[in-house]
């Protein structure tokens, strides 16, 4: 199998491909115990985006946008320079944290109880998708991995699609926001996209602990994970949102 070609920009065989005699091996269990740090960061940061005032919409939106972009930066900054991504990872996790709290909040006050559906059905992807992974009940070769690449890279260009078409003062792309049948089905098929983009990150976090990648890139793997599990929140709160205006 080809672990150069994963979904997930943050684990690249590249990034890992770095010797370093005098650090100990990455393992599994690293992994898990940062990955558990770095979601109670992340949850402290909504936790305290969802008990914030906020004076209008456009408040909220702005402080959105500027954590957008101060995450970004760290994740860049990560992903070029990880001999400080035990430092920067956190930060990520904090900052996506009150991203996630904030959007929660906007979504929680148009259709009540709708974060808790959220939450509860993205824990229970990963645990699914552990389970499939640990049973290998989907073999995550070569071919399922450049198929799931080539689908998680046409998503992209969606919605890369649908922001450069806000620029200009449109509305968007209808399949992204619609409640209708196709926008329905749209979001569930990149809700499935979504949640195995996490076997291919699970895969490449076992390949790598085995092959002696070095300790300090735990926090990357962290960070990889980190980025596909929020992914997939987002994606189930939309549809969550999509089934709710449905209904009303």
């Amino acid at each position: 199998m080809d672990y150069n070609n994963t979904s997930n920009p943050v684990l690249k065989e590249t990034v890992f491909n770095v010797q370093d005699a005098e650090s100990m091996p990455m393992t599994i269990q690293g992994v898990i115990r940062k990955s558990f740090i770095a979601l109670l960061l992340l949850l402290g940061g909504a936790a305290f985006a969802w008990t914030r005032s906020y004076t209008s919409p456009e408040d909220i939106t702005s402080k959105i946008a500027l954590f957008s972009i101060l995450t970004l930066v760290l994740y860049f900054i990560t992903i070029f320079n990880f001999n400080i991504a035990r430092f920067t990872v956190p930060l990520y996790a904090i900052g996506e944290g009150f991203i996630v709290g904030s959007v929660s909040w906007m979504a929680q006050k148009y259709y009540p109880g709708i974060v808790v559906q959220a939450v509860t059905g993205t824990f229970g992807v990963f645990l699914a998708m552990l389970l499939i992974y640990k049973a290998g009940l989907i073999r995550v070769n070569e071919k399922f991995t450049t198929v799931l690449c080539v689908a998680t890279a046409g998503v992209c260009f969606i919605y890369l699609a649908n922001w450069i078409l806000t620029l200009f003062g449109s509305s968007g792309l209808s399949i992204i926001h619609s409640s209708s049948n196709i926008g329905i089905g749209f979001s569930v098929v990149v809700c499935i996209i979504a949640a195995l983009n996490l076997l291919l990150d699970f895969e490449f976090v076992v390949h790598q602990s085995r092959t002696g990648a070095p300790k300090k890139l735990e926090w990357i793997a962290t960070l990889g994970l980190l980025v596909t599990l929020i992914w997939v929140y987002f994606e189930i709160l939309r549809l969550l949102m999509k089934l709710s205006g449905r209904r009303n």
